[in-house]
């Protein structure tokens, strides 16, 4: 069975940093991603990516455009025999009033903490999905598809 879910997230650049999520595991395992989350029923991605940078870094902002569309998927970590596939979207966003990294009030059960990192600094950390740095070096660059498939 595949379960599939869109997604938005925020890309936030501020002075050649972008804005991660790190989420840490009970197995040890470190993790970087873009604040976003799932789009609710009825909710426009415009929307959803607004709502969940609040909830999860707590920073205001404003929607500039799409960046990304990209889609992967992987077994469900509760069902083996269940695909998890997400369309996430990645929206290119500015702050809207001035903003220290913290935690929002809603955070992800296993983020620990938000950070601006450069690309280079992306070298060596694990990111979810696995080629978003690619993803980000295209943004960054304003080249590349529109569209990526990380299904294979």
């Amino acid at each position: 069975m595949v379960r599939s879910k869109n997604t938005a997230k925020g890309v936030l650049i501020e002075h050649d940093k972008i804005l991660f999520i790190r989420k840490e595991y009970s197995d040890g395992r470190r993790i970087y991603t873009l604040p976003g989350g799932t789009q609710e029923p009825g909710e426009a991605l415009q929307d959803t990516v607004v709502r969940e940078v609040w909830e999860e870094v707590g920073a205001r902002v404003r929607v500039k455009g799409l960046a990304k569309v990209y889609e992967h998927q992987r077994p469900s970590k509760s069902d083996p025999q269940t695909l998890k596939h997400k369309v996430e979207f990645a929206f290119v966003c500015e702050l809207t009033e001035p903003y220290t990294p913290h935690n929002g009030s809603h955070p992800d059960p296993s983020q620990v903490d938000v950070e601006w990192l450069t690309l280079g600094e992306l070298a060596d950390k694990t990111l979810d999905p696995r080629p978003l740095a690619d993803l980000l070096q295209d943004i960054s660059k304003h080249v590349g598809p529109l569209y990526r498939n990380l299904l294979d």
